[in-house]
């Protein structure tokens, strides 16, 4: 029992002192003009004070004072009272710069340069990748991934801190988490540091949950993080490398992933705008509002509900981090699926934006004027894949010296055989699978005649010559052909990643039909310009049974046509398509519901198409209008449509001539 007495104290301590302090700043918010008025970034719509960072930071170190001169200083552990010395005064420079930004709206970059001051200052009081890893590194890594790791977790809680209760809270369950595996670890001291601050952030946590009377600021954010990063640099975490970097990343998993996320995304957005010349880019440093607490509002989630899922998120991957620190064997592999596990949660989930962002860069890069310069990269990149799966299977696997002659047949014959087959001229974004599998076999059939060549020139037997060229071959494909099969699955991703991008004035359209054409007015539609596009493809219906609940090109199939009127109440569908020459009593049916429904019905066949009740043609329609035809201005030409297709389908007969300008 006497064991736990003194974390409880420590608790305590700070919790009381954050509880006490809070309205206190809170009353003197006024006077240091850190007020955080609303505006289209923030949730809120009332001024809110947002100096409890101040608070907090009082309160973490009276408890730290409990720790380094109380009844159990000198405990065991890394952090000392000489390195609170250094903490302290870090810390007190890093919340004067973020008083400062909370005050007057600094630059970011200015900000930056505020944390990388104090990352230096810590460095020189020994808090380094070097001692945390326990392994010799050159200086420069070792000053270079110091500096990294104190601005990733600094910023980290800084960026979350857009809602209600998530960095303070996260903050609180981060700093438990890392706690219990310092203990885990007999190291007693760091961990009373953090509970100190796990202490501090619940006392504010009282205040800050929704509906909060007072926000952290940047003064708090980034003491948070600052004290997670300078503790788990102090941590003697006696495992593997792999081991001892990935824990204390899953004890702030949260926060890390939303600033990897951020970064990420604002470099694709920033790479989009400099390829399009549309001076419209996201800062890479600037604010957005596709932060993981901002998706989970759009959701549909309260603030509350928001908040606490990502409580829930942080809990569990901190026991991810502490089954990892108990376990004694298999940690590696325990972790490894851990962090799959979490990645995939993510990247479904909640990465779309990001992911989607990445499919345009891609896109857009490869959608560049071919010309000379593309031509010399595109052979460039295919001969670097020649010549390093050469070096390394030749070089390295089998540790042969191979001679220019070796090296050039290596080389020459597979690039000379692809080179012929045209590659080069190919759209591959725009290219079928049947010439994907044609290129992998031309690239085959080039590794083919160099193992005859090099039977001639090579020293190596024929058994090793064979197997040396089939790992050549997998490693060329790889590249070669795995690049070019990469273009098209981004385009195909976008064309996915667009029915979760989208925003709620889109056209919610549903399509009929699931069969070829379907798939030809979605890949058409995909490659238009998707970031001003107003619709979105909620899924398709078809009648073929081996399709319900299946994904058609990347929507869901719904169900039948005799779901048909259950599915547009659920999806709150705008707009049907149809995609296929049903029967004319069918047509009819669906066409009745324009009306009741007031859809917007449209035929696809090679263009978009809007149709009246009758089902005649009344035009074609521009990509991605959501205006409804002006029937007036139409007139002559539904008249001179309907005439030509007096004895015929409409949907068939409706000449293409009739485009709107």
């Amino acid at each position: 029992m006497s064991f736990i007495i003194k974390y409880i104290v420590v608790f305590i301590i700070s919790l009381i002192a954050s509880w006490i302090l809070v309205p206190i700043v809170k009353r003197m918010a006024p006077a240091l003009k850190m007020v955080d008025e609303p505006d289209e970034r923030r949730i809120h719509k009332t001024p809110i004070p947002r100096c409890g960072g101040i608070a907090v930071f009082i309160a973490t170190h009276l408890g730290l004072l409990a720790v380094f001169f109380g009844p159990w200083q000198n405990l065991a552990g890394s952090t000392q009272t000489s390195d609170w010395g250094f903490i302290l005064a870090g810390s007190t420079i890093l919340l004067l710069v973020g008083i400062f930004d909370d005050m007057f709206d600094m630059k970011a970059w200015f900000k930056l340069l505020g944390q990388l001051a104090v990352a230096l200052l810590m460095f020189f009081g020994g808090f380094t990748f070097e001692a945390f890893l326990h392994i010799q590194l050159p200086w420069i890594v070792n000053l270079g991934a110091t500096l990294f790791w104190f601005a990733l977790l600094i910023n980290a809680f800084n960026l979350i801190d857009g809602m209600d209760g998530a960095c303070a809270g996260l903050g609180m369950i981060a700093s438990a988490g890392l706690a219990g595996m310092l203990l885990s670890l007999h190291q007693p001291t760091d961990a009373m540091v953090l509970v100190a601050l796990a202490g501090a952030c619940l006392g504010f946590l009282r205040y800050n949950f929704n509906p909060a009377s007072i926000f952290l600021g940047d003064c708090g954010s980034m003491f948070i993080g600052f004290l997670l990063a300078a503790v788990s640099l102090k941590a003697n975490v006696k495992q593997s490398m792999v081991v001892a970097l990935i824990v204390p990343l899953l004890a702030v998993g949260v926060p890390v992933f939303d600033v990897m996320m951020a970064v990420w995304r604002r470099v694709a957005r920033k790479l989009v705008s400099t390829i399009k010349d549309d001076g419209i880019a996201t800062k890479v440093f600037g604010p957005d509002l596709d932060h993981i607490h901002h998706k989970l509002l759009r959701g549909g989630m309260s603030q509350r509900r928001a908040a606490i899922a990502l409580y829930c998120a942080a809990i569990f991957i901190c026991l991810l981090a502490l089954g990892a620190t108990a376990m004694s064997d298999n940690r590696v592999a325990f972790l490894m699926i851990g962090m799959i596990v979490v990645l995939h949660v993510v990247v479904r989930q909640i990465a779309q934006v990001e992911l989607w962002t990445t499919t345009q860069v891609v896109l857009e890069g490869v959608r560049r004027p071919r010309n000379v310069v593309s031509q010399l990269v595109a052979i460039g990149w295919d001969i670097s894949c020649l010549l390093l799966a050469t070096y390394f299977v030749f070089g390295i696997m089998f540790e042969r010296e191979f001679s220019v002659l070796h090296l050039a047949v290596c080389v020459s014959i597979p690039f000379a055989t692809i080179y012929f087959y045209n590659i080069y001229k190919t759209v591959w974004t725009r290219s079928r699978i049947s010439q994907l599998l044609v290129l992998l076999l031309q690239l085959f059939a080039g590794e083919a005649l160099a193992y005859v060549a090099l039977l001639w020139v090579s020293d190596l037997t024929g058994s090793e010559l064979a197997l040396g060229l089939i790992l050549h071959f997998l490693i060329v494909s790889i590249g070669v052909v795995g690049t070019r099969a990469a273009l098209r699955v981004a385009r195909d991703l976008s064309a996915w990643l667009r029915s979760s991008v989208s925003s709620e004035n889109d056209v919610k359209t549903l399509i009929l039909g699931a069969g070829e054409n379907a798939i030809l007015y979605l890949r058409q539609a995909s490659f238009e310009d998707q970031q001003k596009a107003s619709r979105k493809v909620v899924g398709l219906i078809d009648d073929n049974p081996a399709l319900y609940q299946k994904t058609v090109y990347g929507f869901p199939v719904l169900g039948n046509f005799s779901e048909l009127e259950l599915v547009i109440e659920d999806k709150h569908v705008d707009e049907i398509i149809f995609t296929h020459h049903y029967s004319d009593e069918l047509r009819a049916s669906i066409l009745a519901l324009k009306s009741k429904y007031n859809l917007m019905v449209r035929d696809f066949v090679f263009n978009l198409r809007d149709l009246d009740e009758n089902g005649a043609c009344m035009g074609i329609v521009k990509p991605y209008s959501t205006v409804e035809l002006d029937c007036r201005n139409l007139c002559s030409r539904v008249e001179q449509c309907s005439k030509s297709v007096a004895n015929e389908k409409a949907d068939t007969e409706c000449r293409p001539e009739l485009v709107l300008n």
